[in-house]
C-alpha cells in the first residue's frame, strides 16, 4: 500500500464507468470529452533562474519540489493573462522560438507545464522589461526549458505557443495541508487539460462537500473530516470532464502527506447528438448550487448599473435590462465571465422572500476588492470570496433591500437570448475593438477571430470585459467572426456580419448564437 516519494502515498485502484446524459457518437453510444491541442498563437518568452532550475521550485501553483512531484525542469511561469487566477496551473504548452536569429532551427518545439505566475512589473513598460504586464501573453520559462529552443543570451525571444494535452504517468496525487477544521488540498499530476475547475471532497460520514478555490492548484474545505476515508470529485476546467477518486486517503490520513489514486470513476460530459453522422454539439448545462453572499448597488432605477466593466453600455438598449449583477473578482475571471448567467436565491435569512424560488441575472460588471475593509465586514468582494453585487431591482426580487447583505445560493445557468450575437465596433483604421453582446449558452467567450474579405482568420486578443481587439487594417472589407465559448468550447462562425463600409461606433447583428 505504501509508495514513498517525499511523502507517503496511498494507492487505490478502481475502475468504474458512469455514463451521464450524452449524445450517441460511437458503438457504445456515448461521447468522451478529450482535450485537444489548441491553435498556435504569438507571444514572447524569457527565462528565470539558472541551469539547475532551483529558482523554479515552489511557485505560485504550490507544487513544491518540482523534481520529486514529477514536473522536472520543463516548466514555465505564466503572465497573469494566461495564469487565469491560478486555474491555468498544471496546463501544458508547446512552445517554439519564432522569427529570431537566436532560435535553434533544428528544434521544432519544447513542451512545458505551468507551475508558477510571472507577476506584472508596472515600473517597466510592457515592451521593455514589463514582459508579464497584462494583456501580454508571456512565458517566463525555466532556463533549461528556454535553452531547448533558443540561445539563452538572447534574454527574450518571440515564440509561437499552443495548449496541448498533458501526458502524465499514473493517477492524480493529492497533497494535504490544513488542520482539523480546514483541509487544503493541492491536486498534482493532472493529465488531459491539466487544469481544475471545481473540486469536492467526501468523507465516509458526509455527502459531497464543495471545495472553494484557494489559489494556484489548491482547493479548500472548511469541515471536520478527521477519522474518515476521503474521496474526491474533480471537474476539468477545459473539457468539463468530471472524475471521482474514491477512498484516496485512509481514515487515518494526516496533513503533510500526499495520497495517490491510480484510477478513477469517469463521468462523461453532457453532450447532444446534433446530426446523423454522430457529431456532438456542446451545450452549456446548469451548474451545481454553491454558497455565496449578495448585496446591491444603486437605486430602483438601476441607472448606476449602466456601462460597467464588461463594456455593454446602456443595458436597457442592449437587451440586458435591470436583472444584472457585478461579480467579485474571484468570479469575474478577468472579464471572461462577462455575459454569464446565474440563478440566485436568498438562503437562510429572515429577510428572504420565501415565495420567490430564485431570480436570474447576467454578469455585466466587476465588484472590485475593498482592501480597506475586512472581507467579512464591508470588503464583501475581496478575494477569494464569491460575491454578487446585484442591481437593486434584482436584489428586491429575492429579499428585503433593507437587509443590505444576505446569504445566497447560486448556480451558473444557460443564458437565453433572443436573436443572434451582436458586435459593437470601436477603434480606428488600424485597431478594431469589438464588444460582443447578446451571448447565449454559456454567455462567455474564450477566443475570437476576425476575417476580412482580403485576409485569413486573424486571432483577436482579449482586451477587457467582453471586448476583443485586432491590430490590423480591415477597412473596406466585409467582416466575419469566429468565436469559441469559454464554458462549452463550442465554436461558431458569423459570416459577413459587417459590410465593407462598416464604421466604428456602430453595432452589427448576426443570425447565429451559442447553445
Amino acid at each position: 500500500m505504501a509508495s514513498f516519494l517525499r511523502s507517503f502515498g496511498f494507492n487505490f485502484i478502481l475502475v468504474v464507468l458512469i455514463l451521464a446524459i450524452a449524445g450517441k457518437s460511437n458503438a457504445l453510444g456515448y461521447t468522451h470529452p478529450i482535450f485537444r491541442p489548441g491553435p498556435w498563437r504569438l507571444a514572447h518568452a524569457t527565462f528565470y533562474g539558472d541551469e539547475s532550475a532551483s529558482e523554479t521550485m515552489g511557485g505560485a501553483c504550490g507544487y513544491g519540489n518540482l523534481f520529486s512531484n514529477g514536473y522536472g525542469t520543463d516548466t514555465a511561469a505564466l503572465s497573469s493573462t494566461l495564469f487565469n487566477n491560478g486555474y491555468a496551473c498544471g496546463t501544458c504548452y508547446q512552445i517554439k522560438c519564432y522569427n529570431s536569429p537566436h532560435c535553434y532551427k533544428y528544434v521544432p518545439f519544447t513542451t512545458v507545464t505551468a507551475t508558477n505566475l510571472c507577476p506584472p512589473n508596472w515600473s517597466q513598460d510592457s515592451n521593455n522589461g514589463g514582459w508579464c504586464n497584462p494583456p501580454r501573453a508571456h512565458f517566463d520559462m525555466s532556463k533549461p526549458a528556454f535553452m531547448k529552443i533558443a540561445a539563452w543570451k538572447a534574454g527574450i525571444v518571440p515564440v509561437l505557443f499552443r495548449r496541448v494535452p498533458c501526458m502524465k504517468p499514473g493517477g492524480i496525487r493529492f497533497s494535504f495541508q490544513g488542520n482539523g477544521y480546514w483541509l487544503l488540498v493541492y491536486a498534482m499530476n493532472v493529465a488531459g487539460g491539466g487544469d481544475i475547475a471545481s473540486m469536492w471532497v467526501k468523507g465516509t460520514r458526509t455527502g459531497w462537500i464543495s471545495m472553494s478555490h484557494n489559489w494556484g492548484a489548491s482547493y479548500q474545505a472548511f469541515a471536520t473530516l478527521g477519522g474518515q476515508a476521503l474521496s474526491f470529485k474533480i471537474q476539468s476546467y477545459s473539457t468539463k470532464e468530471t472524475i471521482i477518486a474514491y477512498n484516496v486517503a485512509p481514515a487515518n490520513w494526516n496533513v503533510g502527506l500526499t495520497y495517490n489514486c491510480l484510477l478513477v470513476v469517469l463521468i462523461l460530459a453532457i453532450a447532444e447528438k446534433s446530426n446523423a453522422s454522430g457529431y456532438t454539439r456542446p451545450i452549456f448545462r446548469s451548474g451545481a448550487w454553491q454558497l455565496a453572499h449578495a448585496t446591491f448597488y444603486g437605486d430602483e432605477s438601476a441607472s448606476e448599473t449602466m456601462g460597467g466593466a464588461c463594456g455593454y453600455g446602456n443595458l436597457r438598449i442592449n437587451g440586458y435590462g435591470t436583472d444584472t449583477v457585478a461579480l467579485s473578482s474571484t468570479l469575474f475571471n478577468d472579464g471572461y465571465a462577462c455575459g454569464t448567467c446565474y440563478q440566485i436565491k436568498c438562503h437562510d435569512s429572515p429577510h428572504c422572500y420565501t415565495y420567490v424560488s430564485f431570480t436570474t441575472v447576467t454578469a455585466t460588471n466587476l465588484c472590485p476588492p475593498n482592501w480597506s475593509q475586512d472581507s467579512n465586514n464591508g470588503g464583501w468582494c475581496n478575494p477569494p470570496r464569491a460575491h454578487f453585487d446585484m442591481s437593486k431591482p434584482a436584489f428586491m426580487k429575492i429579499a428585503d433591500w433593507k437587509a443590505g447583505i444576505i446569504p445566497v445560493i447560486y448556480r451558473r445557468v444557460p443564458c437565453v437570448k433572443a436573436g443572434g450575437l451582436r458586435f459593437a465596433f470601436q477603434g480606428n483604421g488600424y485597431w478594431l475593438l469589438v464588444y460582443v453582446l447578446n451571448f447565449a449558452g454559456g454567455g462567455d467567450i474564450a477566443n475570437m477571430w476576425v476575417k476580412g474579405t482580403r485576409t485569413g482568420w486573424i486571432s483577436m486578443s482579449h482586451n477587457w470585459g467582453a471586448s476583443y481587439q485586432a491590430f490590423a487594417t480591415l477597412g473596406g472589407q466585409a467582416l466575419s467572426f469566429k468565436l469559441t465559448s469559454y464554458s462549452s468550447k463550442e465554436t461558431i462562425f458569423a459570416y459577413n456580419v459587417a459590410p465593407p463600409n462598416w464604421n466604428v461606433g456602430l453595432t452589427y447583428s448576426s443570425d447565429v448564437n451559442f447553445h
